[in-house]
């Protein structure tokens, strides 16, 4: 399967990230949200980037940088950036509910050889296809933020993913130097799970009063050589997403994965984290 173009919705920190890693590859990218304001700022946020850690380090030209950045097209016509790409990732937000009604839709508007994907960190892909009728060509690839440093892609199948929907993402993932780890479908398959159940703890460490948040984080970092401590990443992935997730896989898998009270009621009163400038850190 030759992929050229391709479209991605939902440009916040995530689908943003992705659009600059396909596009820094040579692939076309459609980047489509609700509002042109949204997608004004994440131009805007993948100029900086590639400025900031790219160009600024000498790995890119500001040619190239430029080249890379018109690659990418802004447009709030959903229907129009599908028609002629060959792949379609989606990057809204962890609902279910969301995720179903725009791949049913995405199914019924896309010719029967495009390629959709789920940027899911956590949430089944055999749930998220079953209201289309495609579900052979329903995939997860969970790409990790920022998309365009970060090395792995989680690869997903669906109960109803084919083989070749599978190689062809597979390939298309390698070809944007990444290393693929291929994960049967699972509630939040590898690493997911793993990360949310540290974080958790550690939040749970912070509300028995253990240690300080500083202590925690420094403690971790220096003992598993973990480039920032849980309670620092809880902070930048969002602690409101790590509820969410929390809920899910207590839903899916038990008990022991109950989100802890303090990450509840941080979350209830909008302790968010970087998105809100106050987590267990200020910002």
């Amino acid at each position: 399967m030759d992929i050229k173009n391709v479209c991605v919705i939902g440009a916040g920190a995530m689908g943003s990230g992705i659009a600059q890693l396909a596009a820094t590859h040579g692939y076309n990218v459609y980047l489509v949200d609700i509002t042109e304001e949204i997608l004004k700022k994440a131009k805007a946020s993948i100029d900086k980037n590639l400025n900031r850690f790219f160009v600024a380090k000498g790995k890119l030209s500001d040619e190239e940088a430029k080249k890379i950045l018109n690659r990418i097209y802004l447009t709030t016509n959903r229907d129009e950036a599908i028609k002629d790409v060959q792949m379609v990732i989606e990057a809204v937000f962890e609902d279910m509910a969301l995720k179903q009604d725009l791949l049913y839709d995405l199914d019924k508007k896309c010719q029967k050889n495009v390629i959709l994907a789920s940027n899911t960190s956590s949430l089944s892909i055999t749930d998220m296809a079953l209201k289309a009728k495609n579900q052979e060509r329903i995939v997860g690839i969970h790409f990790f933020n920022p998309a365009p440093v970060m090395k792995l892609i989680e690869l997903i199948k669906g109960k109803n993913t084919s083989n070749e929907i599978l190689e062809a993402s597979k390939n298309f993932a390698q070809s944007l130097n990444k290393t693929v780890v291929t994960v049967k479908d699972s509630p939040g398959f590898i690493t997911t799970r793993l990360i949310y159940v540290l974080c958790n703890e550690a939040i749970n460490m912070k509300q028995e009063g253990i240690a300080s948040t500083e202590d925690i984080d420094t403690a971790v970092k220096l003992a598993f050589n973990f480039p920032m401590g849980p309670l620092e990443l809880s902070d930048l992935v969002g602690n409101d997403i790590y509820l969410h997730i929390g809920e899910y896989l207590t839903e899916k898998l038990g008990e022991n994965y109950d989100p802890s009270s303090l990450l509840r009621k941080m979350v209830k009163d909008n302790y968010i984290g970087r998105k809100t400038k106050k987590g267990f850190y200020n910002y």
